[in-house]
């Protein structure tokens, strides 16, 4: 078996009183991969069976992930961002599935929105509660900060996040999804704190990391065992290949 990837140790973050988290990726993931749910439930609502299916979704799913424009958002008029979530989504799963054949798409939609719902379909990685737990004995605040729509919130309810963090912050509430600066500001606004004051944590490059560090706060990038790594990343990024160090990294006692 080859020995774990070790990155550099990095130097300790200090003065940090908000730590802003992503969620997916970050805090929890699909508990079986995208396009295997997909391709089940799109047999369910009458696509015909064909050979690797499952593989096709995953891999169209994120080309078009990808290639979708962000969100139009309205600062201020959340009923209309989660109606734009809603259809952003839906655009997306019609890319996905362009020419693959018949089947009920309508129904498809509607049960595959709901199903990503639903907590069962996630799992926390295994270490976060412990890492949470450390972070809010040092009297952090703990914000998720998520380009996740309202279907988050209950997600995080079902997996026992909700009581580890003080809040859920999504882009149709902030008007603004990472990497823009504004759901950045719109999380240090609430806590009161200054961007210097302020960490965010993500396995994203671009949103999390480029983002967070467009708005003034401090940026670790998460990259899991696997995950491919960005091109060149300016010093001073400090990078884990867990959370269960970042609160070494922000210098608490355990």
């Amino acid at each position: 078996m080859p020995a774990p990837h070790r990155y550099p140790q990095p130097t300790p973050i200090d003065g940090i009183h908000l730590v802003g988290l992503d969620a997916v990726g970050t805090l929890f993931q699909l508990r079986e991969s995208l396009g295997g749910v997909y391709a089940e439930r799109a047999r369910a609502h009458g696509l015909p069976a064909l050979e690797g299916l499952a593989d096709l979704l995953e891999g169209r799913f994120r080309r078009e992930f990808a290639a979708m424009p962000r969100p139009a958002y309205r600062a201020g008029d959340r009923a209309h961002n989660d109606r734009v979530d809603r259809d952003w989504w839906r655009v997306l799963v019609q890319r996905v599935f362009a020419g693959l054949g018949p089947m009920d798409f309508e129904a498809f939609f509607e049960d595959v929105y709901a199903r990503f719902a639903d907590a069962a379909v996630w799992q926390v990685y295994p270490e976060v509660p412990e890492a949470l737990a450390a972070l809010r004995r040092a009297d952090l605040r703990l914000a998720i900060i998520s380009n996740f729509d309202v279907r988050l919130t209950a997600v995080c309810a079902g997996l026992d996040l909700l009581p580890a963090v003080d809040a859920v912050l999504i882009a149709a509430e902030a008007g603004a999804a990472k990497p823009e600066p504004g759901i950045f500001h719109s999380a240090i606004r609430r806590f009161g704190v200054r961007p210097e004051q302020a960490v965010h944590v993500g396995d994203s490059w671009r949103d999390d990391v480029e983002g967070a560090r467009a708005a003034g706060l401090t940026a670790v990038h998460l990259q899991r065992p696997g995950e491919e790594a960005p091109g060149e990343r300016p010093p001073g990024v400090p990078v884990i290949s867990d959370l269960s160090a970042l609160p070494d990294l922000l210098g608490l006692q355990r």
